[in-house]
């Protein structure tokens, strides 16, 4: 159920949406940081959080162009 204030509502998504990229990239450094051999499970791990990272700078980057295509 939407919020009476639909601008507010999307502004708090959008907030949500940066802070969940930058836990990803976190997690990402974390992860590279924390695999430094060349196993399977480390390449598996590294490419799960970059493909995590990716999809959710896409997700802001598709925000971001609504957002600056609005009327202001």
């Amino acid at each position: 159920m939407r919020n009476s204030k639909p601008g507010i509502v999307d502004r708090q998504e959008r907030l949500q949406l940066i802070a969940r990229v930058q836990v990803a990239y976190e997690t990402l450094k974390e992860t590279m940081q924390r695999y430094h051999d060349d196993s399977p499970r480390a390449r598996a791990a590294v490419a799960a959080a970059r493909r995590r990272l990716q999809i959710l700078n896409r997700a802001l980057a598709l925000v971001a162009l609504q957002v600056s295509e609005q009327p202001a």
